[in-house]
């Protein structure tokens, strides 16, 4: 009769760790993007700026899009992500977070480029109408951005939209910071 217990004490285990090796496999192998929905670009950055205010390195786990860590120092871990293909054709690239190793510490800083559609300026100011010039060339480099933010939310979080002197009619880069 014991050995009997054993092996059905055995299979339960067995199971058991076959069904969270099932769940593992799910959550690391994209179940998180089904928490976006990737209609358009809007729509990427009102869903992203609202999961960084309450971010922190401790509830990674909450953030929509799955983290790759990339460097860390004393401060900070830096995590890149694989691009997003929206549904409007267009994709998201090069995103980046920065998140404190702290509580108190800096706030989460996320940055992407859109990529495969032009958004104008004219377009960020239809959905941010009370974006402001921020920053400037000074004719230093190609690489130097005109940018606008918005003003801050009422959590204290801004975005930054980007134009870069080499194609000064496309967005280059969008920056999310949410404010501490």
């Amino acid at each position: 009769m014991m050995s009997n217990t054993r092996v059905s004490m055995k299979k339960m285990t067995h199971q058991r760790n076959r069904v969270l090796l099932i769940l593992t496999f799910f959550l690391f192998s994209g179940f998180a993007k089904a928490k976006m929905q990737n209609k358009d670009m809007w729509s990427f950055i009102r869903q992203l700026s609202a999961s960084l205010k309450s971010l922190s390195v401790k509830n990674l786990t909450q953030f929509p899009l799955a983290l790759t860590l990339e460097t860390q120092n004393d401060y900070i871990n830096v995590y890149q992500v694989n691009s997003v293909k929206l549904e409007d054709d267009a994709s998201i690239t090069d995103i980046e977070l920065r998140v404190s190793k702290s509580s108190g510490g800096i706030a989460p800083f996320l940055s992407f480029s859109p990529d495969g559609k032009c958004t104008t300026r004219d377009d960020v100011r239809k959905q941010y109408p009370g974006v402001k010039l921020s920053d400037y060339p000074r004719g230093q480099s190609e690489n130097e951005v005109t940018s606008y933010t918005s003003p801050p939310d009422l959590d204290g979080q801004v975005i930054t939209f980007s134009f870069a002197v080499r194609n000064p009619d496309c967005l280059s880069k969008v920056i999310i910071t949410a404010k501490k």
